[in-house]
């Protein structure tokens, strides 16, 4: 059965979400449960199911500067503008996941001397569900710093009292961790169809290059990153050749470049999603279905991180032979969008229409070019549209998206491009940057955006870090890395951030007013983000040994 089918019925919603302190009422407790190879299976899945929520993979964004929030507060605004306290649901959130997918590791890696099943199948599963509880522990760590820390789920009373352990002490045990399940798990080459989307030995050596990245280990980095780019010990890995189809097709998350993805289902079609998001409707032009507020915008300053095909620096408004990974991640006026069955989607006027394209048009003064008025894609001062003169189309599939505008596109965690840009980084940051290196790194990655020879070749002794840096940005841009990128790199107090471009609100009120020619408005927006979120405030009440991180 595949995973994706598996994660279908666990996704009818199997447990709640509870918080560190409360015992978890859903713990297995049937001495038989575990003798059953197919039970087993199911808490793998049950698992792979809490690992990774798209909500964060979206909202993340919201934490850089690649993209503008809403005149409507959400968790990740407040946090930005440093108008948010201890008690914000996103750090509240982001801590209950994560300590509910530990319970469920732990319930289930606690039971295997009761498990009489297959030893190979036995033995991958616990190999997976280790990979799962180090990715856990580096988010946490990642956010929190210093969190407790168990290997074995704790007691309600224990629950209460357990302190804090050192970030440095759980990181090496998720260095460990990865190290080992790394030689256990099967390469991506060997597992079946079926099995796509399960963890391989590719995804615990990229996802311990990454722990390392995160802690400017770059010589470590780089020798997980050279595991998987210089060898096929571990899995064989490329990029695919279309970066726009990278994030259309469903097939490319099962493909080479892929490694690591959060999973959705259907059981056939748009008729029968059974596992879906639709944070798409958040960020995609309303004309394709987005319901009335546009909570993220990209910004200009991404926009003009996309270069044109010779390199040289494009204007404002020009789009004219950009890299081709801007017309994959970014609607822009006067870009072609696909649209799905209108109907069922709250489109004025949309009875009866089927899928199509259309002409998006984001500036006010070219609305009237439309045919018709289904097409409300610019902000006007009363409608919450786009807020910067773009929309989001990166991972949109119109053939993918129901009625009522659920989608069951699957989401990459890591590609092979991340572990490309991961090893050129760690390298040139060693001094050790090549031009045999370039070739492998970012020379691929730039002849698939489509630039010219002389673009892709090795610039030298240019500005190396900076040159990385930027198409590290935009390769990832709008999957959620940036905001982990600008705390490692020590960016989130950079005041360039606090400015960037010139299409902002003034205000987060609804009617804001626009300037200059009517398409540009402008927003004060202080990023306010500090380097660690806060310990949640409900969890230090009822746990008094939690201490709170600086700053808060």
């Amino acid at each position: 059965m595949k995973i994706k089918n598996i994660l279908a019925v666990l996704s009818l919603g199997m447990v709640s979400c509870v918080g560190l302190e409360q015992y978890p009422t859903t713990s297995y407790t049937d001495e038989t449960f575990w003798t059953i190879e197919d039970n087993v299976r199911t808490a793998l899945y049950l698992g792979y199911n809490q690992c990774w929520h798209q909500d964060y993979y979206f909202a993340n964004n919201l934490l850089s500067d690649d993209v503008y929030g809403s005149r409507h507060s959400t968790n990740e605004t407040s946090i930005v503008t440093g108008m948010a306290n201890t008690s914000n649901g996103r750090f509240s959130d982001e801590w209950d996941k994560c300590y509910q997918e530990l319970r469920t590791i732990h319930t289930a890696l606690d039971a295997q001397d009761r498990m009489n099943i297959d030893e190979t199948f036995k033995t991958r599963m616990l190999a997976e569900l280790r990979l799962m509880r180090a990715f856990t522990y580096l988010r946490l760590v990642t956010w929190f710093g210093d969190v407790p820390f168990f290997t074995t789920n704790p007691t309600l009373p224990e629950s209460r009292v357990v302190k804090v352990t050192p970030a440095a002490t759980i990181k090496e045990f998720i260095h460990s961790e990865l190290a080992e399940v790394a030689e256990i798990l099967p390469k991506n080459t060997d597992i079946p169809e079926s099995e796509n989307g399960r963890y391989t030995r590719g995804t615990a050596v990229a996802l311990n290059a990454r722990a390392y990245l995160y802690d400017n280990d770059f010589e470590n980095c780089a020798i997980w990153c050279d595991k998987l780019i210089n060898s096929t010990e571990y899995g064989t890995y490329a990029l695919e050749s279309d970066y726009k189809k990278l994030f259309h097709d469903q097939s490319c998350c099962y493909g080479p470049e892929s490694i690591m993805t959060i999973e959705f289902a259907t059981l056939g079609g748009i008729d029968n999603i059974v596992r879906s998001w639709n944070n798409f409707n958040a960020f995609v032009p309303q004309s394709i279905g987005n319901k009335g507020v546009t909570t993220q915008s990209p910004t200009q300053e991404l926009v003009d991180a996309y270069r044109k095909l010779d390199g040289s620096v494009a204007d404002d408004t020009d789009y004219e032979k950009r890299d081709k990974r801007f017309e994959a991640t970014i609607a822009f006026n006067g870009c072609t969008v696909d649209i799905p069955d209108a109907k069922g989607l709250g489109l004025i006027g949309s009875e009866g229409k089927g899928k199509g394209s259309y002409t998006c048009y984001t500036r006010a003064e070219d609305e009237k070019k439309q045919n018709d008025n289904e097409r409300f894609d610019s902000y006007n001062g009363t409608q919450d549209r786009t807020a910067t003169g773009y929309y989001t189309l990166k991972n949109y599939n119109a053939d993918m998206v129901d009625s009522k505008g659920n989608t069951y596109k699957s989401l990459m965690e890591i590609r092979y491009a991340d572990v490309l840009l991961m090893y050129a980084e760690s390298m040139n940051e060693q001094s050790k940057m090549t031009s045999d290196i370039w070739d492998k790194t970012i020379k691929p990655l730039r002849e698939r955006a489509g630039f010219d020879a002389a673009y892709c070749s090795y610039p030298g002794s240019s500005d190396l870090r900076q040159i990385i840096r930027d198409e590290r940005r935009v390769e990832l841009a709008l999957e959620g890395r940036r905001a982990f990128d600008l705390r490692r790199w020590a960016l989130l107090d950079n005041p360039s951030l606090k400015s960037t471009g010139a299409t902002y609100l003034t205000t987060r009120a609804t009617g804001a007013p626009f300037l200059d020619d009517g398409s540009n408005i402008q927003c004060q927006n202080a990023y306010g983000m500090k380097y660690w979120f806060p310990i949640p405030q409900k969890e230090r009440d009822i746990n008094a040994n939690l201490p709170q991180n600086p700053g808060w």
